[in-house]
């Protein structure tokens, strides 16, 4: 009985997991590859794969873990299937043997014997199929699995549906954006423009009139200021394109550039985010103080460091593991006559600096933004004794350039 508990309760825990995973960003791929890969753990099943809808409107096992894996990936189910039929009506189904069930058009499962197929969604609103496997002559799934593993789909779709409506969202707010630049551009920049060209089709008329000189050089004089703001206006809005970051907070593009960085390095590395001695976590207050001491050309260079010593790490390294830790003092409190700084490190544990890789590639840029701040930089021997430590630090200053203590 208690055994019954603990699995019911690690199912839970799975479902609740998978929705974490989701609202921290974690890519969809690697999301559904987890759902798999822990539904084949806890249900003890030999195979798990996750059927989704794929081109042409088939239904494809799209992800495949554990035993006969190879042959199972890229399958398209029969229209006539379990798979299918799990999906169109929202309710799972127990097989007690594949390699001996009739009507199987698919030789590829017949190696299979007890088999279990949990919809992901509703018969309104599906997503898909997870299918657990066992051996020919393991002990059949029962009802009591296939209840939870439904349960577990039911959990995993649901995230999975959430993430599409906030990526809905978010593209409305994209078309929200651009279209604001449209009136942006309309408003300030054209119609300056097009005042301008009027001003100087004034100053034709009356050249062509031989008016007086002095009225005519006001004209241009004015007509000269109005194109300066308007290439001003035009390049605010450029900007804005470019860096669609810059209202972003600091510490959200650092969380953002360590999650990015996961392609390239192959796992993801550890961020740690400091403000004075307390380690920002979810907290909107301590990140609006930070974001308050680091001017925006400051969190500028802090995210192009961070982003060349992970990319550096990722070219050269041969890490298994990198560490980014940003420390911001703010010279009040605990600190009160510190000079107030930030400092960013990017440790990794691999070949280090002796060996031939040409680890000190792009060190040149990150030396030239510590300098433009009155700070330093350094990339030495990590003093773990393995991989290397990449130090860069810069005075904070207030908006009138002195430094902030």
């Amino acid at each position: 009985m208690e055994a019954d508990a603990v699995e019911r309760e690690r199912w839970l825990s799975a479902g609740a997991h998978i929705t974490t995973m989701l609202l921290s960003g974690t890519p969809e791929e690697d999301v559904l590859e987890h759902i798999v890969s822990v539904a084949r753990e806890i249900a003890d099943a030999d195979a798990a794969c996750l059927v989704l809808p794929g081109l042409k409107g088939e239904l494809v096992m799209e992800i495949v873990r554990g035993w006969g894996s190879e042959e199972l990936l890229g399958l398209s189910m029969p229209h006539t299937g379990l798979s299918w039929t799990a999906l169109r009506t929202g309710k799972g189904r127990l097989v007690p043997s594949l390699k001996t069930a009739r009507n199987l058009n698919l030789d590829a499962m017949r190696k299979y014997g007890p088999a279990l197929y949990a919809p992901m969604g509703t018969a309104d609103k599906p997503v898909g199929v997870l299918v657990l496997l066992r051996k020919d002559g393991e002990e059949s799934f029962i009802s009591k699995d296939l209840e939870r593993a439904s349960t577990f789909a039911d959990q995993a779709a649901l995230a999975l549906v959430l993430t599409e409506a906030r990526q809905a969202q978010g593209l409305t707010k994209l078309v929200e954006e651009r279209e604001r630049i449209a009136r942006d551009l309309h408003d300030l920049a054209i119609q300056q423009l097009f005042a301008t060209g009027m001003q100087l089709e004034t100053v034709r008329r009356r050249a062509a009139r031989g008016l007086d000189k002095a009225g005519l050089i006001a004209i241009l004089d004015e007509a000269l200021d109005n194109v300066d703001n308007s290439v001003r206006e035009i390049r605010s809005i450029v900007h804005s394109l470019r860096d669609p970051d810059a209202a972003t907070g600091l510490v959200e593009r650092l969380r953002r550039e360590s999650a990015l960085a996961r392609t390239g390095l192959g796992f993801a590395p550890s961020l740690v985010i400091s403000l004075d001695d307390t380690s920002l976590g979810a907290i909107d207050d301590d990140e609006e103080a930070l974001d308050a001491l680091v001017s925006q050309p400051l969190a500028d260079d802090i995210l192009a460091v961070v982003r060349e010593g992970l990319a550096n790490a990722a070219r050269h390294a041969r890490a298994s593991s990198v560490s980014v830790r940003v420390t911001v003092l703010s010279g009040n409190g605990a600190y009160a006559g510190v000079p107030a700084n930030v400092t960013v490190e990017v440790e990794d544990d691999g070949i280090g600096l002796g060996a031939p890789s040409g680890r000190k590639s792009g060190t040149w840029n990150v030396a030239a933004r510590a300098r433009q701040h009155g700070g330093t930089s350094s990339l030495e021997s990590s003093p773990s004794g393995r991989g290397t430590l990449l130090t860069w630090a810069a005075p904070l200053k207030l908006g009138g350039g002195s430094t902030l203590v």
